[in-house]
């Protein structure tokens, strides 16, 4: 493919990365709202936030059956108007069970081609454009909560939100309609990619890979961080620093903001420094940043979005990058997707046991839970170091 088409291509997986990135924080946004109007407990959304995820984790392990099905492009629009549907349906549904049914839908969308495009992308491409590609990720993620939290600044139904975001989603359905010669192009590339993958270990056998475990341990904890932050950093706000709602969903956009801005700085930062030295320096930054949010005021706690925003921009892309120089390429595939499918674990656990502990005790549960799994995420990473660490090149 010519470089001009090589570019659009890349561009149109970028707009993908947006359009999944738009829900996933709106939740979280508007459940203060939500749950009242449906008379159920402030923790129930861990519920919604964990049948997400396992439908995200059942469509991302079946990935290799998807595609040669569909077919890549095929799927590609599959997965983003799945995503409409269950959107389109929070808005109308009348009832909490059916929020549950319509959040099927939503896990599914966006699932099966995350894992085709983040092992196509760390094979074909360099380490900048993996920060790119979920630093416009991070763009949907900032445009969620600042669009629902805008409609409630507004004092209009949290139902209005959700249909905005809707309509955008359908857009991007559209543009990737027109774009069905491009991914043509494509989909050979990445199908062989993947038959190559199903050939390869079993989920077991990647599992006794020297450092898969700590790996896949990282990536549980860090998505962990991410979902629990867009989940329960408005109740947070609200219940312990005495924030308004319309405000609370904005200082979270914040931390999707500081992700997006970071991962775009990040990816011009691996041409001067090296994954491994990015790695630690975010997760330091991480930590810095969770402990601001657990310590300042009212006044400043947005500092400490900004900054937990800041650390993890950059984490979550380096380490699938990281995975064909950690793992060897030919376990590229097998690895990635364990990585992925298991990284769920983290998005639908992690988020509804804080949520439980937060119930039974209070909102302070949110900062000291996120000190602990960002401590997990840094002892993981140097063991995955010591285990598989070479002398790295600098990308």
């Amino acid at each position: 493919m010519k470089k001009g088409k090589v570019l659009l291509f890349l561009l149109v997986i970028y707009l993908t990365f947006i359009s999944l990135g738009l829900p996933d924080s709106v939740l979280g946004t508007a459940w203060p709202v939500i749950h009242e109007e449906f008379r159920v407990s402030s923790g129930s959304a861990g519920w919604i936030a964990m049948v997400i995820s396992i439908c995200t984790v059942i469509s991302s392990l079946q990935t290799a059956t998807l595609v040669r099905r569909f077919g890549t492009a095929r799927l590609v629009i599959l997965s983003v108007f799945l995503t409409l549907i269950g959107l389109i349906g929070f808005g109308l549904t009348q009832s909490y069970s059916f929020f549950i049914v319509f959040a099927i839908p939503l896990g599914l969308g966006a699932g099966a081609i995350d894992t085709a495009l983040n092992d196509y992308v760390a094979l074909h491409f360099k380490a900048h454009h993996m920060n790119w590609l979920h630093g416009f990720w991070g763009i949907g993620a900032t445009l969620g909560p600042l669009i629902m939290g805008a409609v409630l600044l507004n004092k209009w139904s949290w139902r209005s939100g959700y249909f905005a975001i809707g309509g955008l989603q359908l857009a991007v359905v559209i543009v990737l309609i027109f774009s069905l010669p491009l991914w043509k192009r494509e989909t050979r590339v990445e199908e062989a990619t993947i038959v190559k993958e199903k050939s390869g270990p079993t989920i077991l056998d990647t599992l006794k890979i020297p450092g898969v475990l700590y790996s896949v341990l990282s990536f549980i904890f860090y998505v962990g961080i991410e979902a629990s932050i867009g989940l329960w950093g408005s109740s947070f706000l609200i219940a312990m620093k005495g924030i308004d709602i319309g405000h609370a969903g904005f200082i979270v956009s914040t931390f999707y903001g500081s992700l997006t801005v970071g991962r775009m700085v990040s990816g011009f930062l691996t041409f001067r420094w090296s994954n491994r030295f990015i790695l630690y320096g975010s997760e330091i930054l991480l930590l810095l940043g969770i402990l601001t949010i657990y310590l300042a005021d009212s006044d400043v706690v947005i500092l400490g979005f900004v900054l937990t925003g800041l650390g993890s921009a950059a984490i979550f892309p380096t380490m699938l990058h990281e995975t064909p120089k950690r793992f060897g390429i030919s376990n590229s595939g097998a690895v990635m997707g364990v990585q992925i499918g298991l990284a769920y674990v983290g998005t639908a656990g992690l988020p509804f046991v804080l949520g439980l502990f937060a119930e039974a005790v209070s909102m302070i549960a949110f900062p000291i839970a996120l000190v602990v799994f960002s401590l997990i995420l840094l002892i993981s990473t140097i063991r995955i170091e010591k285990i598989t660490g070479k002398d790295e090149e600098k990308i």
